[in-house]
């Protein structure tokens, strides 16, 4: 019996692997509409072809929160005693564990990639091309975003093994991916008038901030070099680029505190997890 196919015939017998693919070519379809319609309305600024590339990546969130979702639903086959009974009966659970990562980290770098390309190009076709993104800077954001995956896969392995219940390993993967930023971004005004510092500059506020301090070092903010797939030239010329609708210097080590975080602590993540799973009983 095929692991592989097994696991692609629970995914796609049910909602969520077309709701997963649907969801990545609707965020096509809205960016490319939204910027249509706004392009139409407004005619004395034309739109560059990264700002609908820019909107697809903000648009495809919702794709991405659903596929943690699935994969931590999937690394929770010990919640289902049925289910982890047949598993472990025929295969290794070294194999359980490698294919369904494998399976889905595949999956979804191929729905990313497809979609962002026909993104590309019929963003290309349907609006101006005068301002370019950087091939360099492409291929750099690029270089990273396979590299974090890297830490992705350990975190939501890891996350999925402290519980044997689905839902409190989903939830502990939303906190610490979701919730960390959202707390930082309710605390960190908060500590900023607590401690008399409400006449600092919004730009300062990392700088004198200690909320705003760990979350300098927070690995799951790696995903912000995403923006270094839509870099232009004029963004090149002026040395700043937008994330999370704010300007900061176009810089090749931006997040790189973060990133060298999750690099450290993602073989630990994953030995948790192994030794976790090899010692849980059916």
């Amino acid at each position: 019996m095929n692991l592989w196919k097994v696991e692609l015939v629970l995914l796609f017998r049910s909602w969520r692997g077309w709701t997963l693919v649907s969801l990545y070519l609707l965020a096509t379809i809205l960016a490319l509409l939204t910027n249509y319609f706004i392009d139409k309305a407004n005619k004395a600024e034309l739109i560059n072809y990264a700002d609908v590339i820019e909107m697809y990546l903000l648009f495809s969130l919702p794709a991405g929160i659903l596929f943690i979702g699935l994969v931590v639903s999937s690394m929770s086959f010990d919640a289902n005693q049925n289910l982890s009974i047949f598993l472990r009966m025929r295969f290794s659970f070294k194999k359980i564990l490698l294919t369904k990562l494998v399976i889905y980290v595949l999956l979804s770098e191929v729905l990313f990639l497809f979609t962002f390309a026909l993104t590309f190009v019929a963003s290309m076709v349907m609006f101006a091309t005068t301002d370019p993104i950087s091939l360099k800077w492409f291929t750099f954001g690029f270089m990273l975003n396979i590299l974090n995956s890297i830490f992705w896969v350990c975190l939501i392995t890891f996350t999925s093994a402290v519980f044997k219940s689905t839902v409190a390993s989903l939830l502990l993967t939303l906190a610490l991916i979701i919730g960390f930023p959202i707390l930082v971004g309710i605390a960190t005004p908060l500590e900023i008038v607590a401690r008399g510092l409400w006449e600092t500059p919004e730009s300062e506020w990392d700088k004198v901030s200690y909320v705003s301090k760990i979350n300098n070092w927070w690995p799951t903010t790696i995903s912000d070099t995403d923006n270094f797939l839509t870099v232009t030239k004029s963004e090149i010329d002026s040395k700043t680029i937008v994330v999370n609708f704010e300007e900061v210097s176009l810089e090749p080590w931006f997040r790189l505190k973060p990133f060298i975080v999750s690099l450290l602590l993602a073989p630990f993540l994953w030995l948790y997890a192994w030794r976790t799973y090899s010692r849980r009983e059916i």
